[in-house]
């Protein structure tokens, strides 16, 4: 076995012994291929030390601090105020489970902008950026580790308590692609145009995608009948289900409601104060201004709002605003021009079609807007933080990119996922919470290798993906998982605070050696030898 070797990489850092003025640092930023591998809209490095010409890293450090701060917040209030209320309304609409609804609805509209954006680093038409490939698979297991110890420890800050069955079938379901994962990413390729390890990766990327397919049926199926079962027991008390409405309502024309108005009914959407009242006095004043702007672009169709939600005018600006916003995602000419024309049609169809006072028949499918404009935000605000954290990280500390990756990324994923989590708790959608962390893991897990081969990974100048740190990862990956379902098992299903003291434990133990081993304190867990090749 083989791993790759980043410690002859150039890394974004400067010797520690030189005197890191601006023009050394301008003079990194601008000439290592590394410190621009994460930057998506902004290269704080480039304006910071070549366009403003910051005399020391201390000031650098406090801008990174204040930046990562409002990116933050504003993280959360796009999460909790916009793309939570969507999510709930769909799955109270959705004709299936808590669970199932959740878990086929989450995952692809939290991971639709990310896997559609493609990375400098594997980007095979720069062939001197190939060296720093293995740090997309570096990101991708740590975000699988970060998904399963924080769903997790949130679930059980509250507690849960688990079907038996859908504990276990999900479990089995994230190991066998965990183990199938790690089978066919520890292997060396030799990747050229026309060779058996191209075909053979081919064929892994097929069965991880059929496998996949065949795990989201299965979920339908049996959510769709569990509901179906569960509506007819409950079909003589259904027409006193709050204020919710019944399938014939749903089919049926609306009434305009008169007794609101046009104005109104913009100034209750746009009403940050008001909207965002269970949060802290001074964080709502704070962010006001950004609430008001995002409310013009992303709808949020909610049953505690006047006639649900539905704001025509917002709805036709977020079609007309989302191909804007997936500008930075990479996408190719032809499939953005695509969903160009496609937004805007419909964005003139909800115009001519709809009225502005009366709620159309098929809301969800504005929640369902909704919900995916405020993944795309939530996913270019998360990739934002990762570049100010990637940056100063790399210049204050020297750490290896696979070390950053698969310890400091993540963080605003773990954020909209707790607060998801967290949010669904408080509205009693117990099912929702364990289906929204079971979601998040299993995409990640049986789209890694389908990612790394479609977005060029996989070539004939870096054919293995897996570093010494990244292997400890998956170990710790499958030690998360076994003492997890051992764990629940002897507890009767249920998620007790206990197993969040033990998540916490083994998450400090994680990072703590991550870092011994980067200082050579210790070896990896993965090898007693580190290659100095990739044979």
């Amino acid at each position: 076995m083989a791993f790759v070797d980043l410690s002859a990489v150039n890394r974004c850092s400067l010797p520690r012994e030189s005197f890191r003025n601006a023009n050394q640092t301008c003079g990194l930023a601008r000439s290592t291929l590394s410190c621009g591998s994460l930057v998506y809209l902004i290269n704080y490095l480039d304006i910071c030390f070549c366009v403003f010409k910051l005399p020391t890293m201390s000031i650098y450090g406090l801008i990174s601090a204040f930046l990562l701060m409002v990116h933050l917040s504003v993280l959360f209030m796009v999460t909790k105020y916009f793309f939570v209320p969507n999510l709930a309304t769909l799955i109270e609409f959705a004709p299936m489970t808590m669970f199932g609804s959740s878990f086929l609805l989450f995952g692809p509209t939290f991971f639709v902008s990310y896997y559609n954006s493609f990375w400098e680093i594997c980007n095979p038409r720069k062939p001197e950026s190939i060296c720093l490939s293995p740090l997309q698979f570096a990101k991708i297991m740590g975000d699988i580790l970060r998904y399963i110890v924080i769903g997790f420890m949130v679930i059980c800050a509250q507690g849960y308590r688990v079907d038996g069955i859908t504990f276990w079938s999900c479990l089995s379901f994230i190991l066998t692609g965990m183990v199938y994962l790690y089978i066919v990413i520890k292997k060396s390729y030799n990747v050229y145009l026309i060779v058996a390890d191209l075909y053979s990766i081919k064929f892994r990327v097929t069965v991880f995608l059929y496998t996949f397919l065949m795990v989201l049926l299965v979920i339908f199926v049996v959510s769709y009948a569990n509901f179906q079962r569960s509506k007819v027991k409950s079909k003589q008390t259904q027409e006193n289900f709050l204020e919710m409405d019944s399938g014939d309502e749903i089919l049926g024309k609306y009434q305009k409601q008169m007794e609101f108005s046009r104005r109104e009914i913009w100034l209750k959407a746009v009403n940050g104060y008001r909207n965002m009242a269970d949060s802290n006095v001074i964080y709502r004043i704070a962010m006001i201004p950004s609430y008001f702007v995002l409310a013009n672009f992303i709808p949020v169709i909610s049953n505690d709002r006047a006639l649900i939600g539905w704001n025509k005018y917002t709805s036709c600006l977020g079609l007309f605003f989302l191909p804007i916003i997936c500008l930075p995602h990479g996408f190719k000419a032809v499939s953005w021009l695509i969903m160009f024309l496609t937004c805007w049609t419909l964005s003139i169809l909800t115009f001519i079609s709809t009225h502005s006072l009366r709620r159309p028949n098929n809301i969800w499918i504005f929640a369902l807007l909704g919900l995916i404009v405020s993944s795309v935000f939530i996913n270019l605000l998360s990739r934002e933080i990762e570049n100010i954290i990637y940056q100063y990280i790399s210049m204050q500390f020297d750490v290896m990119p696979d070390v950053t990756a698969l310890v400091y990324f993540g963080l605003g994923e773990m954020l909209s996922e707790s607060i998801v989590v967290r949010c669904l708790q408080q509205r009693k959608m117990w099912d929702a919470t364990f289906g929204v962390v079971m979601s998040l893991v299993t995409y990640a897990i049986f789209l890694a290798f389908p990612l790394l081969f479609f977005q060029g990974c996989y070539n004939n100048k870096c054919s293995i993906m897996v570093t010494s740190s990244t292997e400890t990862t998956i170990h710790f990956i499958f030690l998360v998982l076994s003492t997890c379902l051992l764990h629940v098992s002897l507890s009767g299903y249920e998620f007790r605070i206990s197993l969040l003291f033990y998540l916490l434990v083994l998450t400090v133990f994680y990072v703590t050696l991550q870092w011994m081993t980067h200082y050579d304190w210790i070896l990896s867990f993965a090898t007693l030898h580190k290659s100095k090749n990739n044979d």
